[in-house]
């Protein structure tokens, strides 16, 4: 279930926000400046995102990994994730477990090997190397998913930086919650320049009867600089909510309810999701102009 949130998520961040800001520059007084920042700060958490979720599929994909409930989406062959971004020869997937392992209390490292270059049927190009460390059961109190890179390339940016996952509540309980940690986020492209970013961000899964009612609780900030080096600053304003079942029915994988907001040099752009309505409109609000934009996802 996890799984195709993230995915979705990511398509979000990467393709529907940069046609938001060329919406917005058809419709009011849209810099360059500002649009350039929407779009670094989409990429880079993005990227990071995308990141995330392999770490959490090759987890899931290991039984000596295993606890709390589990899910009959994301199948798997072998160690290997029946996802689209593991398909083929050129990636490989390896586990070794740490000397300090114990049977309830597993301790281990999977490398996610993208070799010279990978590329998925979506067009996106991999290469380098992703190193998944893991430490305790899944969704078990106090276990930890911890992401680091090697040589990591995506569509020719390189990725860096250290993101800690740690489950704070248990399988067990109804909405479990999980801390997520970004340190030293660095997204390199292929001019040299680049976007760094901090962040902790708190996720609440709200868990229903059926998967398809299950819910995801947002809340968190994140710092960093863009590509021309100015500072910026996200954060949540009010908790943002996804919805399965929003998914389903819009093909878009977004936040239905809450909003967030980005500031740069002072100047602060706000995106509102709405009140809770399986739709595709968001907010955008810049220096008192507000429009309202459909997200096409496509």
């Amino acid at each position: 279930m996890k799984t195709i949130f993230k995915n979705s998520l990511l398509g979000f961040a990467l393709i529907s926000l940069t046609l938001l800001s060329s919406c917005l520059n058809d419709r009011f007084d849209l810099s360059d400046q500002d649009s350039q920042n929407i779009e670094n700060e989409a990429v880079t958490d993005g990227y990071f995102e995308d990141a995330e979720d392999m770490a959490a599929l090759v987890v899931a994909a290991e039984g000596e990994t295993a606890g709390g409930r589990q899910a009959e989406f994301g199948k798997v062959n072998g160690t290997k994730p029946s996802d689209l971004r593991f398909a083929g020869t050129c990636v490989s997937v390896t586990l070794e477990m740490a000397e300090d392992t114990q049977p309830g209390n597993p301790h281990g490292y999977i490398t996610i090997n993208f070799g010279e270059g990978c590329t998925d049927s979506k067009g996106n190009t991999r290469k380098g190397i992703i190193v998944v460390e893991f430490k305790g059961k899944r969704f078990f109190p106090g276990s930890k998913i911890i992401t680091t890179f090697d040589g990591y390339h995506i569509n020719g940016v390189r990725i860096e930086g250290t993101r800690t996952v740690t489950n704070v509540t248990g399988s067990t309980n109804n909405a479990p919650k999980f801390e997520i940690v970004l340190e030293d986020g660095r997204a390199t492209w292929p001019d040299e320049t680049f976007a760094t970013r901090e962040g902790s961000h708190t996720r609440e899964w709200i868990r229903a009867t059926t998967p398809l009612e299950d819910e995801w609780i947002v809340e968190g900030s994140a710092t960093g600089s863009n590509r021309n080096g100015t500072l910026y600053q996200v954060e949540i304003t009010k908790p943002l909510i996804y919805k399965r079942e929003c998914a389903i029915s819009n093909r878009v994988f977004m936040a239905v309810e809450g909003t967030k907001v980005l500031t740069v040099n002072n100047n602060t752009i706000t995106l509102d999701y709405g009140t809770g309505e399986c739709d595709r409109i968001v907010t955008i609000t810049i220096n008192g102009q507000s429009r309202s934009v459909i997200v096409r996802g496509e």
